[in-house]
């Protein structure tokens, strides 16, 4: 609600507040007043309840916009690290396979596997996902 027309209304509740004293006990005038007394006091509340509700609905919408940002640096963070750990694990195993490669090679020179430990590694030397 407008400021100006919040303190007017401000203003209004307590003119009638004030003008309650004036009146007769068990009047019609004063039972007339409490309750335009009322109706401002709940007209009041109503603004206020709405202004509130409004308030709320900014605030959380701001709050959606800053959660969906960092949710959604969360998730770049987290597709470059899986990224990463694909690469490394196609990379490792690659330079792993080919410094065992190159040992057991310099066993082929012969013509023949002296090495029991290559002969066994060799079948599994197939960069493959298990």
């Amino acid at each position: 609600m407008d400021e100006e027309i919040r303190k007017l209304l401000e203003e209004e509740i307590k003119t009638e507040i004030r003008d309650l004293s004036t009146l007769e006990p068990g009047s019609k005038e004063k039972s007339t007043a409490i309750e335009d007394l009322a109706k401002l006091y709940k007209l009041r509340i109503e603004e206020t309840k709405n202004e509130w509700d409004f308030n709320e609905k900014y605030e959380s919408h701001d709050s959606d916009i800053q959660f969906k940002k960092d949710q959604l640096e969360e998730q770049l963070k987290d597709r470059y690290f899986r990224f990463g750990v694909e690469a490394a694990g196609i990379i490792l195993p690659l330079i792993f396979y080919a410094i065992w490669m190159k040992r057991g090679f310099k066993f082929e020179e012969t013509g023949t596997y002296t090495s029991t430990t290559f002969r066994g590694l060799f079948n599994r030397f197939k960069p493959t996902k298990k």
